[in-house]
């Protein structure tokens, strides 16, 4: 499909995009709480770049890690624009749900993992894709010591599919302590896994430490 029949696709679904420079190959939508979704698919079919701008400016690029269209693109047989922009918008949406939804056996890995350093403190960022929690990541930078791992949030990337943390408590107690509240300045979800490691023994916080229903899905 050529730029010009992906635009016009783009405009019927989304009237108030706006074009960048005139051009029709690059659009902003401005979202809730003055994000904007930015759209530049002048290289199409090559994979579009998207990003979200915050209203301070801050970009969240790498939306290909956590939407699935983009991760899987393939310029001989490109995705249709306007499906790309409905999975990021869904992606969007998943954000600001009160219930973090969490793939099954990527949580039942997290707690063998958490199993496995045990009674020594695991820790890592988590990763989302369609609004689901699904890949574990290891903090750049990490220090493991003898009981605990330790990171600084300024070193991880700004990464949009980077949605928060997990770390294992190894007294059992999956109560956020002041330390766990600073690390979670990087995200908007985490994950704390007391032990025995289990479904009952894990809390989920957003950044501020207040608690977070999740679910396990397949």
């Amino acid at each position: 499909m050529a730029i010009e029949d992906q635009y016009q696709r783009l405009i019927e679904k989304f009237p108030e995009a706006q074009t960048v420079n005139n051009l029709i190959s690059h659009l902003r939508i401005h979202l809730e709480n003055n994000v904007i979704l930015d759209l530049d698919y002048t290289k199409y079919p090559k994979r579009p770049k998207i990003n979200l701008i915050k209203p301070n400016g801050e970009r969240f690029t790498n939306l290909d890690m956590m939407v699935s269209s983009l991760k899987t693109w393939k310029k001989k047989k490109p995705t249709d624009i306007v499906h790309v922009l409905n999975e990021v918008l869904l992606l969007v949406d998943s954000t600001k749900a009160s219930e973090v939804l969490i793939n099954k056996d990527f949580f039942q890995s997290i707690l063998a993992l958490c199993g496995d350093q045990h009674p020594r403190e695991m820790l890592g960022m988590l990763r989302m894709e369609d609004g689901v929690i699904n890949e574990f990541v290891l903090p750049p930078g990490s220090i493991r010591g003898k009981d605990v791992v330790v990171f600084s949030p300024s070193r991880v990337p700004l990464d949009a599919s980077i949605a928060g943390t997990v770390h294992s408590h190894p007294s059992g107690n999956p109560t956020p302590s002041s330390d766990d509240i600073n690390v979670f300045r990087k995200g908007h979800i985490h994950f704390i896994v007391g032990y025995p490691y289990n479904y009952y023994t894990t809390r989920c916080y957003d950044q501020n430490g207040n608690p977070l229903s999740f679910r396990l899905v397949e």
